[in-house]
């Protein structure tokens, strides 16, 4: 991917395109994280005419590659600064991709009702094929089924295949983001908002496996540095508990192969207790065992990476974000997600990375999902290398020199 495939357009309030900044003209970061919410940076002087538009509340982005949009998203803050070299002043806007929309959003026991007071339900419960009930508690609670007062303005639903194992998902107040991941995570799935002409839309796609014609080395020259952490798993048996009390009380342990031989690595027994008392279905205890497993019960192999950018498997064109793609590493094929992506444009210079691991939760708390923690912060520090340095400064921080 290069500079003059990346296209960067400004929105308002209502989601029309106002205007284009010039490859030229371009001051821009963007990094984004696999089924979470992505963020941009934008520097524009404060006499350019696309200056005002962005300063306007509801105003934003929308950033275009070579095949595909590959994030919109509102403006959140600007600041504008100065100095006796350039009296004028340059402002710096920043921003969200439009899957904030899924983190500031709650799901609600009883969506109907859109005030969260006065909810008569204990819990919104819905079944069918991961991709369905993805797409069903997106309607209900901020889409196109959802009360006036919640319901997102110009968000459409995308196509629903109906892919994924059956589920079953109850949802009493959490982020509605998290419950997406969650889901997801068992289906194999993806999921963002991303705007489509004049309309946002709620998309799930496929995670699609390209190991078998993308390998990335730094020796057959589709890579200019990369970077391997392996860790130990943060699960290895789900002691899930459902209703009752005491030796009355619900009770499933839940592992896995790879889990059991990650233990076995590792020589940890790691356990972990599982509060389930909202339900007394032995397929819901199961099913939440099994998303911690499939979250963390596993050796973590994460790649920090960046392409060539004349390399015959392009970035943004051959594989993106969320494909599983396979990568050498000290000699040793590993076939892992890319989980994150960043990507700098200036006047001196354009540069991607990305990190390749185990997909993330959507909650930025560190608490609630430590491993997102450590992909934001390796595409983060992938972001903040120096253009100017033609690719020299970003390979340091990846430890490769």
């Amino acid at each position: 991917m290069q500079l003059r495939d990346i296209t960067v357009e400004v929105r308002d309030k209502t989601l029309t395109r106002v205007g284009l900044v010039r490859p030229e003209e371009l001051s821009f970061e963007m990094q984004d994280t696999f089924n979470n919410v992505g963020s941009w940076k934008l520097t524009l002087a404060s006499e350019h005419p696309l200056t005002p538009h962005l300063r306007t509340p509801g105003s934003g982005l929308i950033i275009t590659g070579p095949s595909d949009t590959l994030m919109s998203g509102p403006t959140t803050k600007f600041e504008h600064a100065a100095t006796p070299e350039d009296p004028g002043g340059s402002v710096v806007f920043e921003g969200v991709s439009d899957d904030i929309v899924l983190r500031d959003m709650l799901a609600f026991p009883d969506p109907t009702n859109p005030d969260g007071a006065t909810q008569s339900l204990a819990h919104d419960v819905r079944q069918g094929p991961a991709e369905s009930v993805m797409h069903s508690f997106v309607r209900a609670n901020v889409g196109t089924g959802a009360p006036t007062p919640r319901r997102k303005t110009g968000l459409t639903m995308g196509a629903d295949y109906g892919r994924g194992p059956q589920v079953v998902k109850s949802a009493r107040f959490p982020v509605l983001g998290n419950l997406l991941t969650e889901i997801a995570l068992l289906a194999n799935l993806g999921f963002r908002v991303i705007q489509r002409g004049d309309r946002l839309v709620f998309e799930t796609y496929e995670v699609l496996d390209r190991t078998d014609f993308i390998r990335l080395d730094v020796l057959n020259g589709t890579l200019s540095g990369q970077r391997a952490t392996i860790s130990a798993p943060g699960i290895t048996r789900a002691i899930v508990a459902g209703q009752g009390e005491l030796t009355k009380r619900q009770l499933l342990q839940i592992d896995s192969p790879t889990s059991l031989e990650a233990e076995a690595d590792w020589g940890r027994r790691i356990e972990r207790w599982i509060d389930q008392r909202n339900t007394d279905d032995w397929a819901q205890l199961q099913q939440s065992g099994d998303e911690a497993i499939a979250d963390e019960g596993f050796t973590a192999v994460d790649v920090q990476l960046v392409p060539m950018e004349d390399s015959t498997m392009a970035f943004g064109k051959d594989w993106g974000l969320g494909d599983r793609v396979a990568v050498v590493v000290d000699g040793q094929e590993l076939k892992s997600n890319v989980t994150g992506l960043a990507l700098k444009a200036g006047s001196s210079g354009f540069l991607v990375g990305a990190v390749l691991g185990d997909a993330t939760g959507f909650n930025l708390d560190v608490a609630l999902n430590k491993r997102l923690a450590r992909a934001e912060k390796r595409v983060s520090q992938l972001e903040r290398a120096d253009a100017s340095s033609g690719g020299e400064d970003i390979m340091a921080i990846m430890g490769v020199w």
